[in-house]
């Protein structure tokens, strides 16, 4: 793995490689995540969503026209609403399945996968909607084994790419899948041994996946990219490279320069910290640690088309969101708290839209209910962040 290094100035909170953070106690410089000061320029949260039921994979996407659609899974079943002139349409229940993932194409049509359950065989389907009607769902797994975490993106001429963990070889094994001309084709990913891939298509419309895997060890996994080339996938590349630690739940952005950018759960005994890479195929710069190890869990990434880079993590029962910006003072932002839940927060997701407008969903757990959240946050206002008041 090359070994690039931050050239730019960092926030006074700094973000040390992974081999430091994991011996700093969680107290050194970071604040705690209930006095993370309230995030700046954020529209009012909207409920969207309030159930007794389990909510769970909330997926959210921006058209290029503008309007905002939320999938996720209820009890089961997966449900649609979209937003419209800053109004959500009534829940809409669609098929029986969970794990969705949701993708949007330059055209405004939605693409989604998820797992459907029939009989104890786990498979992965397609569906797309063109307003107003969603299609049937499709098979595109159809493999002995069970195939289940898919995640879907678009990729260059509109074409659709899926990838999700499979066991059919007798061992958790990445498979894609694209359809050119309509028609599905799947195969292993050579080499992908892992669980929890995510894909991304970077601004030179290249396709980048990256995912979870054992490291030889046997102390813990690592982060792992791989690259789909006329000629077929890279081979795969450490991009974590932290063999005392272990590195799980990676979720990749692309940027508009042809790199991509990657975050995920860095483990050390029972804290946790989020770690962070970008780079490029052997190019990749040197992991830091967004946050202290802690209670943090399930980070999430999008970068905009000026480079800026929006991170979101869950900590305990505060939904926290740090952003690193561009230009000759770049630099990463304090962490600030978007949501405070108090029973805890679960599923955060975010996407930037077209006018690079930030939008926020997220899972909110309180007295036996849970919640479907969502918040935005518009380019025209001003962001402002605070650096956190230290206690005596």
């Amino acid at each position: 793995m090359a070994d690039g290094t931050e050239t730019a100035p960092e926030s006074t909170f700094d973000s040390p490689p992974l081999a430091e953070i994991i011996t700093r106690p969680e107290s050194e410089g970071e604040p705690a995540p209930d006095v993370y000061p309230e995030s700046a320029g954020w529209d009012a949260t909207e409920i969207v969503r309030e159930t007794s039921e389990s909510i769970s994979h909330p997926q959210v996407v921006a058209t290029p026209a503008g309007e905002v659609h939320l999938i996720w899974s209820e009890a089961g079943w997966l449900w649609h609403m979209m937003r419209v002139s800053d109004a959500w349409t009534e829940p809409r229940r669609l098929f029986a399945g969970i794990q969705p993932s949701l993708a949007v194409d330059d055209n405004g049509d939605l693409h989604m996968v998820f797992v459907h359950d029939f009989e104890g065989r786990y498979q992965v389907y397609y569906a797309r909607y063109r307003e107003p009607l969603w299609t049937l769902p499709y098979e595109i797994s159809r493999t002995p084994g069970v195939s289940h975490n898919p995640h879907v993106i678009v990729g260059p001429n509109n074409q659709v790419y899926a990838v999700w963990e499979d066991d059919t070889p007798g061992f958790p094994s990445i498979y894609h899948a694209y359809n050119p001309e309509g028609h599905w084709i799947n195969a292993p990913v050579p080499g992908a041994r892992g669980w929890r891939p995510s894909l991304a298509c970077d601004g030179e419309k290249t396709i980048h996946l990256v995912w979870e895997s054992a490291i030889p060890n046997q102390q813990g996994d690592d982060i792992y990219h791989s690259q789909l080339t006329a000629s077929g996938w890279t081979l795969p590349e450490n991009i974590s490279d932290s063999p005392k630690t272990d590195s799980s739940l990676p979720q990749v952005a692309p940027a508009a320069d042809g790199t991509i950018h990657v975050v995920w759960e860095e483990r050390y005994a029972q804290r946790v910290a989020v770690g962070y890479t970008f780079g490029r195929y052997a190019a990749w710069h040197r992991p830091i640690g967004l946050t202290r190890p802690g209670r943090r869990h399930s980070p999430r990434i999008a970068v905009s088309q000026r480079g800026n880079v929006h991170v979101l993590w869950v900590s305990g029962n505060v939904l926290a969101y740090r952003e690193r910006t561009t230009g000759e003072d770049a630099r990463w932002q304090m962490p600030e708290r978007i949501a405070r839940a108090a029973d805890g927060i679960s599923h955060p997701r975010i996407v930037l839209d077209a006018s690079d407008d930030v939008h926020v969903v997220w899972v909110a757990h309180q007295e036996g209910t849970r919640a479907l959240c969502y918040r935005r946050r518009q380019t025209s206002h001003n962001h402002v962040s605070y650096l956190p008041t230290v206690m005596g």
